[in-house]
Protein backbone atom coordinates (compact mmCIF):
# COMPACT_ATOMS: atom_id res chain seq x y z
CA UNK A 1 0.00 0.00 0.00
CA UNK A 2 1.53 3.35 -1.03
CA UNK A 3 2.63 5.75 1.70
CA UNK A 4 0.87 9.12 1.77
CA UNK A 5 2.75 12.16 3.03
CA UNK A 6 1.76 15.77 3.38
CA UNK A 7 3.94 18.08 1.28
CA UNK A 8 4.94 21.40 2.84
CA UNK A 9 6.89 23.91 0.75
CA UNK A 10 8.41 27.04 2.31
CA UNK A 11 10.60 29.17 0.01
CA UNK A 12 11.75 31.22 3.02
CA UNK A 13 11.32 29.79 6.51
CA UNK A 14 12.53 31.28 9.79
CA UNK A 15 15.69 29.90 11.37
CA UNK A 16 14.20 30.86 14.75
CA UNK A 17 11.47 28.20 14.57
CA UNK A 18 13.07 25.22 12.79
CA UNK A 19 12.91 22.89 15.80
CA UNK A 20 9.47 24.11 16.89
CA UNK A 21 8.07 23.42 13.42
CA UNK A 22 9.63 19.95 13.29
CA UNK A 23 8.29 19.19 16.77
CA UNK A 24 4.80 20.18 15.61
CA UNK A 25 5.14 17.93 12.54
CA UNK A 26 6.20 14.99 14.71
CA UNK A 27 3.18 15.47 16.97
CA UNK A 28 0.95 15.72 13.89
CA UNK A 29 2.42 12.52 12.41
CA UNK A 30 1.92 10.58 15.64
CA UNK A 31 -1.66 11.84 16.06
CA UNK A 32 -2.79 11.18 12.49
CA UNK A 33 -0.64 8.19 11.64
CA UNK A 34 0.51 10.04 8.50
CA UNK A 35 3.79 11.81 7.94
CA UNK A 36 4.92 14.98 6.20
CA UNK A 37 7.76 16.04 3.92
CA UNK A 38 8.84 19.64 4.43
CA UNK A 39 11.09 21.38 1.91
CA UNK A 40 12.33 24.81 2.96
CA UNK A 41 15.05 27.39 2.68
CA UNK A 42 16.46 29.61 5.41
CA UNK A 43 17.96 33.03 4.85
CA UNK A 44 21.33 34.41 5.92
CA UNK A 45 24.20 32.55 7.59
CA UNK A 46 22.99 29.80 9.93
CA UNK A 47 25.03 27.49 12.15
CA UNK A 48 22.98 24.32 12.50
CA UNK A 49 23.78 22.40 15.69
CA UNK A 50 22.90 18.76 16.14
CA UNK A 51 20.66 17.79 19.05
CA UNK A 52 23.56 16.88 21.32
CA UNK A 53 26.07 19.67 20.71
CA UNK A 54 26.83 22.16 23.44
CA UNK A 55 25.68 25.62 22.40
CA UNK A 56 28.44 28.21 21.80
CA UNK A 57 28.13 31.84 22.79
CA UNK A 58 27.02 32.82 19.28
CA UNK A 59 27.27 36.25 17.70
CA UNK A 60 27.06 37.37 14.09
CA UNK A 61 25.53 34.08 13.02
CA UNK A 62 22.03 32.70 13.53
CA UNK A 63 22.10 29.57 15.68
CA UNK A 64 19.58 26.81 15.53
CA UNK A 65 19.53 23.39 17.12
CA UNK A 66 17.99 20.54 15.17
CA UNK A 67 15.71 18.00 16.80
CA UNK A 68 17.91 15.40 15.15
CA UNK A 69 21.34 14.25 16.24
CA UNK A 70 24.35 14.37 13.98
CA UNK A 71 27.18 16.72 13.16
CA UNK A 72 27.17 20.51 13.07
CA UNK A 73 26.46 21.96 9.63
CA UNK A 74 26.38 25.19 7.71
CA UNK A 75 22.84 26.13 6.69
CA UNK A 76 20.83 29.15 5.60
CA UNK A 77 21.11 30.89 2.23
CA UNK A 78 22.54 28.58 -0.41
CA UNK A 79 21.25 25.39 1.23
CA UNK A 80 18.01 23.42 1.00
CA UNK A 81 16.48 21.87 4.09
CA UNK A 82 14.46 18.67 3.78
CA UNK A 83 12.71 17.08 6.77
CA UNK A 84 10.50 14.01 6.91
CA UNK A 85 8.29 13.51 9.97
CA UNK A 86 6.86 10.00 10.33
CA UNK A 87 4.63 8.24 12.87
CA UNK A 88 7.34 5.60 13.34
CA UNK A 89 10.79 4.83 11.97
CA UNK A 90 9.65 2.25 9.36
CA UNK A 91 6.62 4.17 8.08
CA UNK A 92 8.06 4.79 4.59
CA UNK A 93 8.18 1.05 3.90
CA UNK A 94 6.08 -0.86 6.43
CA UNK A 95 3.25 -0.66 8.95
CA UNK A 96 5.48 -2.47 11.46
CA UNK A 97 7.43 0.14 13.47
CA UNK A 98 10.36 -2.24 13.96
CA UNK A 99 10.52 -3.51 10.36
CA UNK A 100 13.63 -1.42 9.75
CA UNK A 101 16.70 -1.78 11.94
CA UNK A 102 17.98 1.58 13.22
CA UNK A 103 20.90 1.57 10.80
CA UNK A 104 18.48 1.10 7.86
CA UNK A 105 16.30 4.14 8.55
CA UNK A 106 18.49 6.79 6.91
CA UNK A 107 19.27 4.42 4.04
CA UNK A 108 15.57 4.21 3.13
CA UNK A 109 14.69 7.80 3.89
CA UNK A 110 17.32 9.38 1.60
CA UNK A 111 16.39 7.36 -1.50
CA UNK A 112 14.08 10.08 -2.76
CA UNK A 113 16.85 12.65 -2.33
CA UNK A 114 19.28 10.39 -4.19
CA UNK A 115 16.80 10.14 -7.06
CA UNK A 116 16.40 13.93 -7.12
CA UNK A 117 20.15 14.44 -7.38
CA UNK A 118 20.57 11.72 -10.01
CA UNK A 119 17.75 13.17 -12.14
CA UNK A 120 19.62 16.48 -12.10
CA UNK A 121 22.78 14.78 -13.35
CA UNK A 122 24.65 14.17 -10.10
CA UNK A 123 25.65 10.54 -9.32
CA UNK A 124 24.80 10.68 -5.62
CA UNK A 125 25.19 7.79 -3.20
CA UNK A 126 24.50 7.16 0.46
CA UNK A 127 27.73 5.57 1.72
CA UNK A 128 26.33 5.10 5.21
CA UNK A 129 26.50 7.11 8.43
CA UNK A 130 25.08 10.63 8.10
CA UNK A 131 26.04 12.04 4.69
CA UNK A 132 25.13 11.86 1.01
CA UNK A 133 28.09 12.17 -1.35
CA UNK A 134 28.82 12.90 -5.01
CA UNK A 135 32.18 11.69 -6.28
CA UNK A 136 33.18 10.85 -2.71
CA UNK A 137 32.55 14.40 -1.48
CA UNK A 138 29.67 15.23 0.89
CA UNK A 139 26.76 17.18 -0.59
CA UNK A 140 24.20 16.66 2.19
CA UNK A 141 24.34 16.26 5.97
CA UNK A 142 21.71 14.00 7.55
CA UNK A 143 20.13 13.73 10.99
CA UNK A 144 17.79 11.34 12.80
CA UNK A 145 15.48 11.58 15.82
CA UNK A 146 12.99 9.19 17.41
CA UNK A 147 10.85 10.75 20.14
CA UNK A 148 9.26 9.18 23.20
CA UNK A 149 6.15 8.16 21.22
CA UNK A 150 8.22 6.59 18.44
CA UNK A 151 7.66 9.50 16.04
CA UNK A 152 10.63 9.76 13.71
CA UNK A 153 12.27 12.74 12.05
CA UNK A 154 14.87 12.50 9.29
CA UNK A 155 16.38 15.71 7.99
CA UNK A 156 18.96 16.78 5.42
CA UNK A 157 20.86 19.98 4.73
CA UNK A 158 21.58 19.92 0.99
CA UNK A 159 24.34 22.08 -0.46
CA UNK A 160 22.92 23.98 -3.45
CA UNK A 161 24.75 27.25 -4.11
CA UNK A 162 27.09 26.96 -1.10
CA UNK A 163 28.72 23.96 0.58
CA UNK A 164 29.97 22.76 3.94
CA UNK A 165 33.36 24.44 3.56
CA UNK A 166 31.44 27.41 5.00
CA UNK A 167 31.19 25.64 8.38
CA UNK A 168 34.66 26.54 9.75
CA UNK A 169 34.01 30.21 8.97
CA UNK A 170 30.66 30.13 10.77
CA UNK A 171 32.30 28.48 13.77
CA UNK A 172 35.02 31.14 13.86
CA UNK A 173 32.33 33.79 14.20
CA UNK A 174 29.87 31.98 16.47
CA UNK A 175 32.22 29.84 18.54
CA UNK A 176 35.65 31.43 19.10
CA UNK A 177 36.04 29.37 22.29
CA UNK A 178 35.83 26.11 20.31
CA UNK A 179 32.89 24.63 22.21
CA UNK A 180 31.67 22.79 19.09
CA UNK A 181 34.21 20.39 17.62
CA UNK A 182 34.29 20.03 13.84
CA UNK A 183 36.93 19.11 11.27
CA UNK A 184 38.61 21.76 9.14
CA UNK A 185 36.69 21.44 5.86
CA UNK A 186 38.13 22.95 2.68
CA UNK A 187 36.40 23.59 -0.66
CA UNK A 188 38.01 20.49 -2.18
CA UNK A 189 36.64 18.26 0.60
CA UNK A 190 32.96 18.84 -0.22
CA UNK A 191 30.73 19.78 -3.12
CA UNK A 192 27.43 21.45 -4.04
CA UNK A 193 24.83 21.21 -6.77
CA UNK A 194 26.07 24.46 -8.29
CA UNK A 195 29.62 23.14 -8.52
CA UNK A 196 28.60 19.76 -9.88
CA UNK A 197 26.19 21.15 -12.46
CA UNK A 198 27.87 24.42 -13.35
CA UNK A 199 24.91 26.30 -11.91
CA UNK A 200 22.28 25.90 -9.22
CA UNK A 201 18.71 24.78 -9.96
CA UNK A 202 15.88 27.01 -8.81
CA UNK A 203 13.97 26.34 -5.62
CA UNK A 204 10.88 25.30 -7.61
CA UNK A 205 12.94 22.84 -9.66
CA UNK A 206 14.41 21.36 -6.49
CA UNK A 207 10.97 20.90 -4.97
CA UNK A 208 9.77 19.13 -8.12
CA UNK A 209 12.78 16.83 -8.26
CA UNK A 210 12.59 15.91 -4.57
CA UNK A 211 8.85 15.21 -4.79
CA UNK A 212 9.29 13.06 -7.90
CA UNK A 213 12.21 11.27 -6.28
CA UNK A 214 10.10 10.08 -3.37
CA UNK A 215 7.23 9.18 -5.68
CA UNK A 216 9.57 7.17 -7.93
CA UNK A 217 11.84 5.46 -5.38
CA UNK A 218 9.42 4.85 -2.51
CA UNK A 219 5.97 5.02 -4.13
CA UNK A 220 4.96 7.98 -1.97
CA UNK A 221 1.72 9.83 -2.71
CA UNK A 222 1.68 13.48 -1.71
CA UNK A 223 -1.12 15.77 -0.56
CA UNK A 224 -0.64 19.50 -0.12
CA UNK A 225 -0.22 20.58 3.50
CA UNK A 226 0.13 23.96 5.18
CA UNK A 227 3.19 24.76 7.33
CA UNK A 228 2.59 23.98 11.00
CA UNK A 229 1.48 26.70 13.37
CA UNK A 230 4.35 27.53 15.71
CA UNK A 231 4.04 29.20 19.10
CA UNK A 232 7.26 30.92 20.14
CA UNK A 233 10.83 30.49 18.92
CA UNK A 234 13.67 28.03 19.52
CA UNK A 235 15.80 30.24 21.77
CA UNK A 236 15.40 28.13 24.91
CA UNK A 237 15.92 24.91 22.96
CA UNK A 238 19.17 26.21 21.44
CA UNK A 239 20.48 26.91 24.96
CA UNK A 240 19.11 23.67 26.41
CA UNK A 241 22.51 21.97 26.26
CA UNK A 242 25.43 24.09 27.40
CA UNK A 243 28.64 23.55 29.32
CA UNK A 244 28.03 23.46 33.11
CA UNK A 245 30.83 24.44 35.53
CA UNK A 246 29.76 21.73 38.00
CA UNK A 247 30.28 19.06 35.33
CA UNK A 248 34.00 19.55 35.77
CA UNK A 249 35.27 16.07 34.79
CA UNK A 250 35.51 15.84 31.01
CA UNK A 251 36.89 13.62 28.27
CA UNK A 252 36.59 13.40 24.51
CA UNK A 253 36.83 10.49 22.05
CA UNK A 254 36.87 10.26 18.27
CA UNK A 255 33.93 8.38 16.72
CA UNK A 256 32.69 7.38 13.26
CA UNK A 257 30.80 10.69 12.95
CA UNK A 258 33.24 13.01 14.69
CA UNK A 259 33.48 13.48 18.45
CA UNK A 260 31.88 12.15 21.63
CA UNK A 261 32.24 14.17 24.83
CA UNK A 262 31.47 13.07 28.40
CA UNK A 263 30.87 15.84 30.96
CA UNK A 264 30.65 14.37 34.48
CA UNK A 265 30.40 15.32 38.13
CA UNK A 266 31.38 13.11 41.07
CA UNK A 267 29.55 13.06 44.38
CA UNK A 268 31.16 12.91 47.81
CA UNK A 269 30.82 9.14 47.60
CA UNK A 270 32.91 9.16 44.39
CA UNK A 271 29.97 7.91 42.36
CA UNK A 272 28.71 9.61 39.20
CA UNK A 273 26.47 12.40 40.45
CA UNK A 274 25.62 13.57 36.93
CA UNK A 275 26.62 12.82 33.34
CA UNK A 276 25.98 14.74 30.13
CA UNK A 277 26.95 13.25 26.78
CA UNK A 278 27.58 15.64 23.89
CA UNK A 279 28.88 15.84 20.35
CA UNK A 280 28.21 14.34 16.94
CA UNK A 281 25.79 11.65 18.07
CA UNK A 282 22.86 9.92 16.36
CA UNK A 283 20.91 9.01 19.48
CA UNK A 284 17.12 9.30 19.92
CA UNK A 285 16.12 11.81 22.59
CA UNK A 286 14.38 9.11 24.63
CA UNK A 287 17.51 6.91 24.49
CA UNK A 288 19.72 9.77 25.62
CA UNK A 289 17.44 10.58 28.55
CA UNK A 290 17.49 6.93 29.65
CA UNK A 291 21.26 6.62 29.20
CA UNK A 292 22.08 9.69 31.28
CA UNK A 293 19.60 8.67 33.98
CA UNK A 294 21.02 5.12 34.14
CA UNK A 295 24.55 6.45 34.65
CA UNK A 296 23.77 8.60 37.68
CA UNK A 297 24.84 7.01 40.93
CA UNK A 298 27.15 4.44 39.38
CA UNK A 299 30.68 3.66 40.48
CA UNK A 300 32.76 5.00 37.55
CA UNK A 301 34.40 1.72 36.61
CA UNK A 302 34.28 0.19 33.15
CA UNK A 303 32.81 -3.08 34.42
CA UNK A 304 29.91 -1.12 35.98
CA UNK A 305 29.30 1.60 33.41
CA UNK A 306 29.46 -0.56 30.29
CA UNK A 307 26.72 -3.03 31.38
CA UNK A 308 24.46 -0.12 32.39
CA UNK A 309 24.77 1.37 28.89
CA UNK A 310 24.17 -2.03 27.29
CA UNK A 311 21.02 -2.52 29.39
CA UNK A 312 19.52 0.69 27.97
CA UNK A 313 20.49 0.15 24.35
CA UNK A 314 19.25 -3.45 24.30
CA UNK A 315 15.68 -2.32 24.99
CA UNK A 316 13.28 -2.33 21.98
CA UNK A 317 13.43 0.91 20.03
CA UNK A 318 16.61 2.20 21.69
CA UNK A 319 19.87 2.66 19.79
CA UNK A 320 23.10 4.60 19.39
CA UNK A 321 24.49 5.04 15.87
CA UNK A 322 27.91 6.29 14.84
CA UNK A 323 29.80 5.05 17.92
CA UNK A 324 31.44 1.69 17.36
CA UNK A 325 32.18 -0.19 19.45
CA UNK A 326 29.66 1.11 21.99
CA UNK A 327 32.26 0.42 24.66
CA UNK A 328 33.79 3.78 23.62
CA UNK A 329 30.98 5.59 25.48
CA UNK A 330 31.79 3.81 28.74
CA UNK A 331 35.53 4.29 28.26
CA UNK A 332 35.08 8.03 27.71
CA UNK A 333 33.01 8.41 30.88
CA UNK A 334 35.52 6.48 32.98
CA UNK A 335 38.42 8.44 31.53
CA UNK A 336 36.66 11.71 32.32
CA UNK A 337 36.69 11.08 36.07
CA UNK A 338 40.25 9.81 36.46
Amino acid sequence: MPTTLGLIVEPLASSDTVAAADRALLAHASALGRGSLRISRLGGDVLSLGRWHLAPAGGGVALHRRLTGGRAAASGAGFLRISIALPHRSALTSADPLALAPEQVLNRAVRGLLDALESAGLPAIYPGRDQVTVGGRPIAVLGLEVDAAGGTLIDAVLSVERDQSLLPHLLERADPAGVVTAPMIGPDDVTSMARGLGGAPSFDELVTRVRRGYESRLGVTFVAEEPPAVDGDDGAFVRARVAHPDLDRRARSATMLGTLEAHCALGDDLRLRDVMLAGDLLVPSRTMARLEAALRGLVPRLDVVEPAIDDVVRQPGEFVLGVHPLRVVAETIVRAVR
